[in-house]
């Protein structure tokens, strides 16, 4: 597993994205034209946000 701070555009499925002093695994992404990203829309543990915003994401290298 690799840490790593990236901006939200490059979040992937599988990803522990560690934001807010939470940590949330991303299942699905939505973005949209005007820039928002939207992780686990609608779940308990969405997360929301803008493309640039970066956070540490920790991610399985395969």
């Amino acid at each position: 597993m690799t840490d790593l701070y990236l901006p939200a555009d490059d979040f992937q499925v599988g990803d522990l994205v560690h934001t807010d002093g939470r940590t949330v695994r991303v299942r699905d992404i939505v973005r949209d034209k005007a820039g928002r990203l939207i992780v686990n829309p609608g779940d308990f543990d969405e997360l929301d946000g803008w493309v640039w915003e970066h956070a540490t994401v920790t991610r399985d290298e395969k």
